[in-house]
């Protein structure tokens, strides 16, 4: 399969980029982009492991992503804030949809969930070191191992997965609940 086939295929899957629904009233909307970028011939998602003195999800492996600002769409919000946390400017970015909304009781934010690709072919990352310790390149075809995610023992932390020695778990995991079978679906059509 080539890859405009899948990026068809996926888009097919997703809610439209405008279209994706509403924040859940009274909550803190917020954006996250899932960018697929091609590394070596395979794809791979950067997600950000947040600093630990942050009061929001502190330590915590996210898709880049974070507050949507007062007249600002959900998707220019997604776009700025992967600009501001790994460097990859918005204009680089295709967005292909959006996932559901995901709400975080626990924050209160509301969350919709798109995913994007970047054409270059040497996409390079600088993290903000103020919000964030570093980025994960992680392997598309690693998250979409159902045998890698792991059951935790304590139920309130549910599935998680772990890379380079931190789990991929919570409201990140949820998002990805969603957005895993149809990239799965995308690569096996």
């Amino acid at each position: 399969m080539t890859q405009d086939q899948f990026l068809f295929r996926l888009r097919s899957q997703l809610l439209p980029v405008d279209g994706w629904g509403a924040f859940r009233p009274g909550s803190r909307p917020a954006a996250v982009t899932a960018v697929l970028y091609r590394s070596s011939g395979d794809w791979h998602v950067p997600f950000v492991r947040r600093r630990a003195d942050l009061p929001d999800h502190p330590g915590q492996v996210a898709l880049p992503g974070g507050g949507v600002h007062p007249g600002e769409g959900a998707w220019e919000a997604a776009a700025r804030e992967v600009e501001e946390e790994i460097g990859v400017p918005a204009g680089a970015l295709t967005p292909l949809g959006a996932g559901p909304p995901v709400y975080a009781s626990v924050s209160n934010f509301c969350v919709v969930p798109f995913v994007a690709w970047s054409p270059d072919p040497e996409l390079a990352f600088n993290h903000d070191p103020g919000e964030l310790e570093g980025v994960l390149e992680i392997p598309l075809a690693r998250l979409l191992d159902d045998s890698l995610w792991l059951a935790a023992t304590e139920s309130w932390m549910g599935r998680y997965f772990m890379w380079d020695g931190v789990p991929v778990w919570g409201l990140t995991e949820r998002l990805l609940a969603d957005l895993l079978p149809k990239l799965r679906q995308a690569l096996d059509a």
